[in-house]
């Protein structure tokens, strides 16, 4: 194995050149706390070559303290070859929903891809992803490979808050996004997903369809309005929830086909008022490392519930007397 510093390059150097090493850099929801480890990929061209020698395919690479260690036995630079990088990690481990290569000859030579990555139900992580560009080795003084990945799918959540009046509180479980497309390629070369697909075909009369959970955040799942301030009494704030995020693939629908789907509890005190299914299609402009919120007012008409009212009728609320003919009423003879 060999080891790197993120600053220092190991002082080994032997005919072809100083070892490779690489250091890192990653942003947002995978932060630099909790990633320790990446799956690298790449090779080089010797000089008037086009095609690629492969150096590295899918070797695991760890963080030890400041120090990123790869399996194997070290690598190293050759004078005047070119080499290209590329790197991933799913939250730490390596893809089991989906294929990396990076091609070494034809017209992708030195390029990287992913083909049928699936992203649903069974499959929620952070996909982070880097390249190098194009390095020339040399002799000595090479540094280390400097890598700084970035998201490359989109993460969807859902916030939640009451329209009712605040003697009713509402249940909010089963929060899930509905017929998204599932799989897709990702290439180096375009920089972007393709090939966009699902690996359901959605069939309302049976319930099948893609999905994608979004999990509500903590234990308390119930929603309330602001109860305002009494006679005494002070002002209890709104209860509201918001959802864990759920990862999606990055893609532009042509249709308002993907639905949010959730199910809602409405009570008055411990009685239940009603219990339904709300859905409401969506059509998502999703970009690459962009993270949505979906903010949901839970009402009434979308509930699906109707508040009992009064109304009197006739003029000014009150009907008119009606006149009724006199009656002769004769007192004495």
């Amino acid at each position: 194995m060999v080891a790197c510093t993120s600053t220092d390059l190991i002082e080994e150097s032997l005919e072809s050149g100083t070892a490779i090493c690489f250091n890192t850099n990653v942003t947002r929801a995978l932060t630099n706390d909790n990633f320790n480890k990446f799956m690298v990929y790449g090779g080089y061209t010797p000089k008037d070559i086009s095609d690629y020698h492969t150096v590295f395919s899918g070797v695991e690479v760890s963080k030890d303290a400041d120090n990123w260690t790869y399996d194997g036995a070290s690598k190293y630079w050759i004078k005047d070859a070119t080499y290209k990088f590329y790197a991933y990690s799913c939250e730490n481990i390596a893809l089991t929903k989906g294929t990396p290569e990076f091609a070494t000859t034809g017209p992708d030579a030195g390029t990287f891809k992913i083909t049928d990555f699936v992203c649903n139900k069974d499959h929620q992580h952070d996909l982070i992803y880097a390249e190098s560009g194009a390095i020339t080795g040399k002799e000595t003084g090479n540094t280390p490979v400097s890598f700084s990945f970035k998201h490359l799918l989109s993460r969807v959540k859902a916030s939640f808050k009451s329209g009712f009046d605040p003697d009713f509180t509402i249940e909010i479980s089963e929060v899930e996004l509905h017929n998204v497309y599932d799989k897709a390629d990702f290439s180096s070369k375009s920089g972007a997903w393709s090939n966009q697909s699902r690996t359901i075909e959605y069939n309302l009369a049976s319930s099948e369809w893609t999905m994608v959970p979004l999990n509500i955040e903590g234990t308390d799942n119930v929603i309330q309005a602001e109860i305002p301030a009494g006679e005494g009494t002070e002002a209890v704030a709104a209860k509201t929830l918001t959802t864990q995020h759920g990862y999606v693939l990055p893609v532009t629908y042509s249709s308002n086909n993907v639905t949010l789907s959730f199910k809602v509890t409405v009570k008055q005190g411990s009685d239940v008022i009603k219990t339904d299914y709300i859905k409401g299609n969506l059509q998502p402009t999703w970009a690459v490392g962009t993270s949505y919120t979906y903010n949901i007012t839970v009402n009434g008409s979308a509930a699906g519930v109707q508040k009992i009212e009064f109304s009197v009728d006739a003029t000014n609320g009150i009907v008119d007397w009606t006149e009724s003919p006199g009656t002769d009423f004769n007192v004495g003879s």
